[in-house]
């Protein structure tokens, strides 16, 4: 996905078997949830303007308030906060 689908009221992603949705909150901020609206997470831009001259987006884990992943690639980012609810919840064996 581009960064320009960021300019939607919201967008819908397919990851690991299910759907995700990103909802666009303010000119800098989304929520990402689950299709069922399982809170997953938050994407903000950290800085318009990185090293590469593209913006600089950080990932929020629910519950946290702070980023834990930062880069250029949000979908990535998005990605992460998936994996870790995701892994969070399977059973340990």
């Amino acid at each position: 996905m581009i960064a320009s689908i960021l300019d939607n009221d919201s967008v819908h992603f397919e990851h690991r078997g299910a759907g995700y949705v990103i909802t666009r909150l303010g000119p800098t901020d989304w929520s990402v949830r689950a299709d069922d609206g399982t809170a997953v997470g938050a994407l903000t831009v950290m800085s318009p303007e990185g090293e590469e001259h593209e913006p600089v987006y950080g990932g929020i884990v629910r519950g946290q308030s702070e980023t834990d992943y930062e880069g250029s690639d949000w979908e990535s980012i998005v990605r992460a906060l998936v994996n870790e609810l995701l892994d969070a919840d399977e059973p340990v064996s």
